[in-house]
């Protein structure tokens, strides 16, 4: 008589305590509210880490065209004559000949325009040394300028 035993048993009514769709719903609201927070701030930062590295390289072009400019006038070479001229130009720094004057601007990483302008007239004055690149988030372009005074006659 195994079946009155059986009988016997009771069963327990099953425990209540689990969650509900509602509390399952705004744990993942949570969750990926903080993963978007976190995405956002890590493509940001990259972003800024980008334009940080191309203002950098954009400063070192200038300033080699600035040192250009330095070795133009200290040495006397025959185009140290040229840099005087109004429109923009740019000192070849990377030819076999040193420093040669390229008539229009240059394109440097097939990025980075640069250009430079002399003082129109007498030698001495202040030269304008400016580096454009289009802006990373498409607003525009980015700038670096940097100005060079030579105050000495050639």
């Amino acid at each position: 008589m195994l079946l009155p035993e059986i009988m016997k048993i009771r069963h327990k009514p099953l425990n209540k305590t689990g969650d509900t769709i509602v509390e399952v719903m705004i744990v993942l609201t949570i969750l990926s509210l903080a993963i978007s927070v976190s995405y956002s701030t890590a493509s940001q930062s990259l972003i800024n880490t980008r334009r940080a590295q191309e203002n950098a390289q954009a400063t070192e072009y200038v300033q080699a065209q600035i040192e250009a400019l330095r070795s133009l006038t200290s040495i006397g070479l025959p185009a140290s004559r040229n840099i005087f001229k109004p429109g923009p130009y740019c000192v070849n720094t990377s030819s076999a000949v040193p420093y040669s004057l390229i008539a229009t601007s240059c394109l440097l990483d097939n990025l980075y325009k640069v250009s430079v302008t002399g003082p129109a007239g007498a030698p001495g004055g202040t030269f304008t040394v400016v580096a454009t690149w289009p802006d990373i988030g498409g607003q525009g372009d980015d700038t670096v300028t940097m100005l060079y005074n030579l105050y000495r006659s050639l």
